[in-house]
Formats: structure tokens, C-alpha cells, sequence
């Protein structure tokens, strides 16, 4: 028995469909579970984020310039940033010391890229007129793109 084509094309929509509902059904129940792997798979980190929501919140400002301004305190009170801003690559790096060998490798080659990558954004920022409101985005643009 030969499909015709619009058969064909029922079939592969049906396919679809399954394959999207399916996924975002699996989708929903990792989000819902995502404390499991919160509780079971964990990595050294060079940045320390614990105090990150408590320093945007006591920032001012509409909600931007309170993310950056808290990121970047964020990170100069772990002497991640120097004084006039900017990101201190060696303070972060020696913050990998104690890591495994392969994730300190890891963690070292996101360093130098985002490190590279916010210089980038932040060179074109300026570009553009500079960026807008009391704190730099150095900070925040880094954690970004550390993800």
C-alpha cells in the first residue's frame, strides 16, 4: 500500500508532536526536580555566590543598575575586581588552586575566555556612549557569561 503524501506529512506532525510534548514533559519534571541535582552534583567554584542576591538586593535603582552594582560588589569583596573596576584574572585563577586537575584546567580556560568576552562587550559599551547608571558592567557582564 503506497502513503500519499499528505499521510506522509501526518505522520511526521504526530511524530512531532509526541517528540515536543514528551520533552517538554521531561523539561517540567527537571525543573521540578532540580534540587536533586542541586543536592548531588556540585563543583568547585572560583566566585563565591552565596552573598550575590542579598548584595543585589541592598543595591538602589531600578533593577539593572541594581544587578550590576551588586555583582560588582559581589566580587570586590572577594578581591575579584580591583579598585578601578576591572577584573582581576589573577586573583581568580588562584582561586582554582586546590581544584582536580581537569576541572581546575576547565575553570581556568572560562576564566581567560570570559575574561576576554567582557572585555569585548564592555569595549563596545563604551563605544556606544559608555554605560549608564553608578556601577560598571564589568562585573556582571563576567558572571554572565560564567553562567
Amino acid at each position: 500500500m503506497k502513503l500519499l503524501e499528505s499521510h506522509k506529512l501526518l505522520f511526521v506532525a504526530v511524530i512531532a508532536a509526541f517528540v515536543h510534548v514528551s520533552s517538554a514533559i521531561d523539561c517540567k519534571e527537571l525543573w521540578e526536580r532540580k534540587h536533586e541535582t542541586k543536592e548531588c552534583c556540585t563543583a568547585d567554584t572560583f566566585i563565591n555566590f552565596e552573598a550575590l542576591q542579598e548584595n543585589i538586593d541592598a543595591q538602589e535603582g531600578n533593577h539593572h543598575e541594581k544587578f550590576f552594582c551588586g555583582v560588582h560588589k559581589l566580587l570586590q569583596d572577594q578581591n575579584l575586581i580591583d579598585g578601578s573596576g576591572n577584573l582581576d584574572t589573577d586573583a581568580m585563577k588562584h582561586n582554582t588552586q586546590g581544584f582536580e586537575d581537569s576541572w581546575k584546567q576547565t575553570s581556568q580556560q572560562t576564566i581567560d575566555y570570559c575574561v576576554q568576552r567582557t572585555e569585548e562587550t564592555v569595549a563596545e559599551i563604551e563605544q556606544r556612549g559608555g554605560p549608564k547608571g553608578d556601577c560598571k558592567p564589568t562585573a556582571a557582564m563576567f558572571v554572565m557569561c560564567v553562567g
